[in-house]
């Protein structure tokens, strides 16, 4: 984060105004929905639905323009990091100079330059703005929820909780594999470039043997982990329409309602994933990160230039 921070300083501040500015309207269509139902629902004029229509329009217009520019924003400083980490690792390059460099520093900066650099500058975009946007958006729909039917939204959050438990040790077990395969990686890179006598044979096959199976252990934890995502949400609909009809027929609730909050719940999913996935960056981030700055940080020493900002400011 000190990175993030070095790299993009005040525009964070900005980009989470445009985020604040986006959950704030998150709630308004759900609104506007549950009033256009009802008024359906109990034979109201047209011209009343036809005004609620157009304020939804307008709402719905406004909330995609922002994110949009919220979205634009975010690619902008994203590619601002790529480029200053790329400077910084060419600056090194060049402080140690040709002819006292060795293969290994080589093949480990051209790693690092042309692909290391483009996840690392990812996620300086949305670092700050993608947990302020998705959670105000998440909190901004519950306080909604809890305000309609505070035992329906209680259902709705339940739907959540079971992932607080799986997503983390999932993660966890990515992250190891990332690790590793950065490392490996690197060695074939440093094999390529550096003059070996002996051609490359069993001992080359044998890693990327192994990187195929840390991309495929990947591949399976990150699937296996959105089916039960997946799961949970579906689960979470069926719970909703069974206790909210037993809530109807009893008359403690309206129709308007349940149907207000199987919207609700189809529209947390988006920025729940969101957030999962920023949780899932920021963790892989850091582990890409500590492994740049290790090879920076052994650049220094060799060119006695100033390090990155460190991981653990």
């Amino acid at each position: 984060m000190a990175f993030v921070f070095a790299s993009s300083g005040w525009h964070q501040l900005r980009l989470s105004l445009l985020s604040v500015a986006v959950f704030t309207l998150s709630a308004a269509p759900l609104e506007i929905q549950r009033r256009i139902v009802d008024a359906a629902v109990r034979g109201s004029a047209f011209r009343p639905i036809l005004l609620l229509t157009t304020a939804y329009l307008g709402v719905v217009l406004a909330f995609g323009l922002i994110k949009l520019a919220t979205n634009i924003y975010r690619g902008w400083l994203a590619e601002s990091a790529v480029r200053t980490l790329r400077l910084v690792i060419d600056e090194r390059l060049k402080g140690i100079g040709h002819e006292t460099r060795h293969g290994l520093t080589d093949a480990v900066s051209l790693s690092m330059i042309l692909a290391e650099c483009d996840d690392l500058g990812g996620f300086v975009g949305t670092s700050i703005s993608v947990p302020v946007l998705e959670g105000g958006f998440l909190a901004t729909v519950f306080a909604y929820l809890i305000y309609l039917q505070p035992w329906m939204a209680l259902v709705g959050l339940a739907v959540l909780t079971p992932q607080l438990a799986f997503v983390p040790l999932m993660q966890s077990a990515i992250n190891c594999r990332v690790a590793r395969r950065i490392t490996l990686l690197r060695q074939v890179g440093r094999d390529i470039l550096v003059v070996q006598t002996v051609p490359a044979g069993h001992d080359e096959r044998a890693k990327f043997d192994l990187v195929f199976d840390l991309n495929m252990g990947v591949l399976k934890l990150k699937t296996t982990m959105n089916f039960l995502m997946n799961f949970t949400y579906t689960l979470g609909i069926g719970a909703i329409l069974g206790f909210g009809g037993w809530l109807v027929v009893h008359g403690q609730t309206e129709i308007a309602t349940v149907v207000t909050f199987v919207s609700a719940l189809g529209r947390i999913v988006d920025p729940w994933n969101d957030l999962v996935d920023w949780a899932r960056s920021l963790a892989v981030s850091a582990t890409k990160y500590r492994l740049v700055e290790q090879e920076i940080l052994r650049m220094n020493a060799q060119a006695g230039s100033a390090p990155l900002p460190s991981s653990n400011p």
